[in-house]
């Protein structure tokens, strides 16, 4: 009698993507509170990165009513952005319903994604007539201007303290003299370098998170 003998070759069914179930289509309710979100989100790195600048830069102290001013100007871009989205939207729609088949990529629209560009036009409509309401509102640019500055000053303070144990390790006893005095500017020349390349690594990080935390991504085409 064998040792072994040969194991029964199983027979799988084949992959049938019908029996998946279907993904939940999000409501418009659910999509303007993402896109509100995500603009909220890179309003505030926008202006967390303008407060650093301003701030190393030796610019006027941080006011509370400038930087609620400055907000209000960051939500405007904001504003201008969900439009300028909602109207290359419409075209795109218009030139999709001339269009019969089936699409070849992502972004080559055809009639049968109409109705999907139209939600989608009118969520960024919504977007932006949001924005607008609340850039009107005190007390939430008040606010959003407060978080941006709690945002900057984290940032500052982790590079500050990322570029001391970097540099010194445990802090040194450091004795003020002249050329300790005449070699500041150069230090701080220096520091504004390192944090000027982290606000462009932050702006090309918050590029990168938009793209990918669009609510629309994969939901047209």
């Amino acid at each position: 009698m064998p040792l072994w003998r040969k194991r029964e070759r199983r027979r799988f069914k084949p992959f049938d993507r019908t029996a998946l179930p279907e993904a939940p289509v999000p409501t418009f309710d659910e999509m303007l509170a993402e896109g509100v979100l995500v603009a909220e989100s890179a309003g505030r790195m926008a202006l967390k990165n303008r407060m650093i600048v301003e701030a190393l830069r030796g610019e006027e102290p941080f006011a509370p009513e400038r930087a609620a001013a400055a907000a209000r100007e960051v939500l405007y871009e904001l504003v201008q952005e969900a439009d300028e989205v909602a109207e290359l939207t419409g075209e795109a729609r218009s030139a999709a319903a001339k269009r019969e088949g089936r699409s070849s990529h992502e972004h080559d629209y055809r009639r049968a994604d109409a109705a999907n560009l139209r939600r989608r036009e009118q969520v960024y409509a919504a977007v932006a007539k949001e924005l607008w309401t609340r850039r009107n509102d005190p007390e939430y640019l008040r606010a959003f201007a407060e978080r941006a500055r709690e945002e900057a000053w984290e940032e500052v303070s982790g590079a500050i303290e990322t570029r001391l144990d970097r540099e010194w390790g445990e802090w040194p006893e450091i004795e003020v003299d002249e050329t300790y005095e005449a070699e500041r500017d150069d230090r701080i020349h220096d520091l504004l370098a390192d944090l000027d390349r982290g606000v462009a690594a932050a702006e090309a990080e918050r590029a990168r998170r938009a793209e990918a935390n669009d609510p629309f991504r994969g939901y047209v085409g």
